[in-house]
């Protein structure tokens, strides 16, 4: 790529950064918070003004491509942080498994992570991605893909911001493994149970060939159907591999008692009675996903700072018969 096409692609990611931040209202302060790769404030305001000069454009393109996959992936998540918080027990259990791997030098650099529809696995891993940047990556299987490796490994290359994606297949898998390698980077990948034996086999092979941490987020009846019929493979990844295996609970009182604290404080005395409330109906609607919701629309109710438990359970029994 010509220093002149680099500069003017790391010009429009800044710009589409820059509408993207203006359309959600965050400051530029909120922003690099999200988004560290973006720099500081001095840098921030050179890239957009097209002043390069004493920058170097390609380590800035790189940073800027993955911020700009990160929103296109998880924005609208990375813009509402009020939504999860970064001491919830999902949050917690995977950023720990996450720095006690950081330094693991073998090959047991495998976390698997298993919860309910809900209980924030995902949620977790967008907190980290958030925190840590391009450090960590992040894509998600869905069915379409089928068992196909090459559907993944172009997945993964999507996501490091690369657009003229090879078509050989060994091509594909080589400049994933040069791109992973440098420096030490943590793939995520969501839904794993969409998996088949062959995309388990290149995680495998990709566990084998680069220094750093991979997580998979699934479901823990889908997974365990995965392994019946996937044995030896799952048990490859599982084995040896395995850093951590954290299963999640649908939801905890402690988390439940951190929403409600921060977001509906105008219930004052009445936190655990709402909580009490939300134990008879989140599990098994949501869990996690239900007591946020339900905050949310309970906010919407708010007659100044005040709510009172009869709001709160109105509340709860709309989003019960959303859902």
């Amino acid at each position: 790529m010509s220093d002149k096409t680099s500069q003017q692609e790391l010009k429009t990611l800044a710009h589409n950064i820059q509408q993207w931040q203006e359309a959600k209202h965050l400051s530029d302060a909120a922003l690099r918070k999200r988004f560290p790769d973006i720099g500081s404030d001095r840098t921030y305001k050179r890239i957009l003004a097209g002043d390069l000069d004493e920058l170097d454009v390609e380590v800035q393109l790189a940073k800027y491509r993955a911020v700009w996959t990160l929103i296109e992936t998880i924005g609208d998540d990375a813009a509402e942080s009020e939504d999860f918080y970064d001491d919830l027990t999902p949050v917690i259990q995977l950023r720990r498994a996450l720095l006690e791997t950081f330094h693991e030098t073998g090959n047991a650099r495998f976390i698997l992570v298993q919860g309910d529809t809900g209980s924030g696995k995902t949620s977790a891993a967008k907190s980290l991605i958030a925190k840590y940047g391009q450090r960590l990556l992040f894509v998600e299987l869905t069915e379409v893909f089928g068992d196909s490796p090459h559907n993944f490994l172009g997945l993964i290359l999507m996501a490091l911001g690369q657009k003229d994606l090879p078509y050989a297949p060994v091509e594909r898998l080589q400049k994933v493994v040069a791109a992973l390698s440098q420096g030490r980077r943590c793939l995520i990948i969501d839904e794993l149970h969409h998996a088949g034996p062959r995309i388990l086999n290149t995680i495998k092979t990709l566990v084998n060939s680069t220094p750093g941490e991979f997580v998979g987020l699934t479901m823990p009846p889908l997974w365990a159907r995965l392994e019946r019929g996937n044995y030896e493979e799952c048990r490859q990844l599982v084995g040896n591999r395995l850093a951590e295996r954290i299963k999640l609970a649908p939801v905890t009182r402690g988390d439940m008692t951190k929403f409600i604290a921060r977001r509906l404080p105008g219930l004052n005395g009445e936190t655990p009675k709402a909580i009490a409330l939300l134990e008879q109906y989140a599990p098994g609607r949501g869990n996690l996903a239900f007591v946020r919701d339900t905050c949310r629309r309970a906010r919407e109710m708010y007659e100044g700072e005040k709510i009172t438990l009869e709001e709160f359970a109105r509340a709860v029994s709309a989003e019960v018969e959303s859902r």
